[in-house]
């Protein structure tokens, strides 16, 4: 049986910034190692002014090599040994606010997606991508997303909250409407992408880039966004599952006071559009009971070090016993071909 791996990432590294062209070289994101009073080094990225974190967030389960994917055959190689068949690949440093200068973002982000698509070109079958879009400026964002169809990408990288806007702000509207044409799903992924927010609260993770993701999800869907643009596909990724009945629950009170909404007591289990990235520690029977069958999938955090990630996944997701087998095929398999378009190769 494949196995296509819903949530995996890529570290970046100086080879992502080799892409940048012409007056974009000014914006090159600079390495910096600093020694803390702790006697540990944190290894930070100095981008427009700031320095931005996440370089520590590194799984020692996988080589730098693989990582970075400065080895593709070595990366390739060890998704053999775990029995992956197909990865999808997120970015680290984009899960934070990076900068609040439109030119910066659009400069990474034409490096970041090119550095993507040489990868994919020498492993077309099996590592696809998530494009990064610059969107503080959305003509170019969408000339983004079209360059990124063709070049490998199968789905668009968001946070829970984007630059100043809510995820069912009219502003994303042409974005949402052009990615369901391309049949291009958007990956809703555990991560803040406002500077202010995350500051506020400390930049704790649970808070800043989990339960923000969930709100950003339950919204759309309060709001009428996969009714507006019924060939989009949205997906919450990287944020477990164990909150699906919550977020049911929760609609199903809201909707009814909202004019001419209804209760959806099936509003996961009877869509095609909604798709939920579950980690093998959810309580999976009671979460398919709201979920249905078709809307899970599973990743295994693939070069992060944090609780989300779970190298064996897909294979510990088979070994359990508790699900049926038809319905573990679907969360390995086919429920992540269709949120990535992968069924439509």
């Amino acid at each position: 049986m494949l196995t296509i791996d819903a949530d995996a990432h890529v570290i970046e590294c100086e080879k992502t910034w080799d892409y940048l062209e012409g007056d974009e070289r000014r914006y090159r994101p600079v390495s910096i190692s600093v020694d803390m009073p702790t006697g540990k080094k944190h290894d930070y990225w100095f981008i427009g002014g700031r320095m931005i974190g996440g370089r520590d967030n590194i799984g020692k389960d996988t080589s730098q090599e693989s990582r970075e994917l400065a080895n593709i055959d070595s990366r390739l190689h060890h998704m053999d040994e775990i029995g992956t068949a197909v990865q999808v690949l997120y970015p680290t440093l984009f899960l934070r606010p990076v900068t609040d200068n439109p030119k910066i973002e659009l400069a990474l982000c034409h490096s970041y997606n090119r550095w993507m698509a040489d990868i994919w070109s020498k492993a077309k079958e099996r590592l696809r991508w998530a494009v990064q879009l610059p969107l503080m400026t959305m003509d170019k964002a969408l000339d983004e997303l079209r360059w990124s169809q063709g070049h490998g990408a199968c789905a668009v990288f968001m946070r829970g909250l984007e630059t100043k806007h809510t995820l069912h702000d009219a502003y994303f509207f042409p974005l949402y409407e052009e990615a369901g044409r391309l049949n291009m799903p958007i990956g809703i992924h555990s991560g803040i992408g406002h500077f202010g927010v995350n500051e506020a609260l400390g930049g704790e993770p649970f808070r800043v880039a989990k339960l923000i993701v969930i709100g950003g999800f339950h919204s759309m869907i309060l709001n009428g966004i996969p009714e507006r643009f019924p060939k989009l596909r949205i997906g919450a990724i990287e944020v477990a599952a164990q909150w699906v009945p919550y977020l049911v629950h929760d609609l199903n009170l809201r909707f009814p006071k909202l004019a001419g909404k209804e209760a959806k007591p099936d509003v996961l289990r009877g869509s095609s559009q909604l798709f939920v990235a579950c980690q093998t520690d959810d309580d999976l029977p009671y979460v398919l009971k709201y979920a249905g069958d078709n809307s899970l999938m599973i990743g295994s955090d693939y070069g992060h070090a944090d609780n989300a990630s779970e190298l064996l996944a897909l294979k510990r997701l088979k070994e359990n016993g508790d699900i049926d087998a038809k319905v573990i095929d679907k969360i390995l398999y086919t429920n992540p071909a269709k949120f990535y378009g992968l069924d439509a190769d």
